[in-house]
């Protein structure tokens, strides 16, 4: 496990280092759909992280896991992750919902 990290303070680069190494390049000539990609990236990872964790709460419940702060740390990264992606989603229907209320 990886715990080097855990030491690292930063945004979302941080926390999906695949969106960096890409850039923006692809993006400028359609912003809606680099955003678009960019909310799919991160469902996928939230997802891929909750199957790491149930995955993990299962290798416990079997007696294959190692120990028990590894699983707690599994399950709490995915739901951190989660709630991450759950705020990001109410921030986009918000600023959907505030466009939409604009006068034209």
């Amino acid at each position: 496990m990886e715990i080097s990290a855990l030491t690292k303070v930063g945004g979302l680069s941080q926390a999906f280092p695949a969106q960096e190494s890409q850039g923006i390049q692809g993006t400028q000539g359609n912003p809606a759909a680099g955003f678009g990609k960019f909310l799919e990236e991160m469902v996928s990872k939230v997802n891929e992280q909750q199957g790491a964790a149930d995955r993990s709460i299962q290798g416990l419940a079997t007696g294959e896991s190692k120990g028990l702060h590894e699983v707690m740390l599994a399950v709490e990264k995915a739901s951190i992750s989660f709630q991450m992606l759950t705020q990001v989603r109410n921030k986009a229907v918000e600023a959907y919902q505030e466009i939409m209320r604009m006068p034209v």
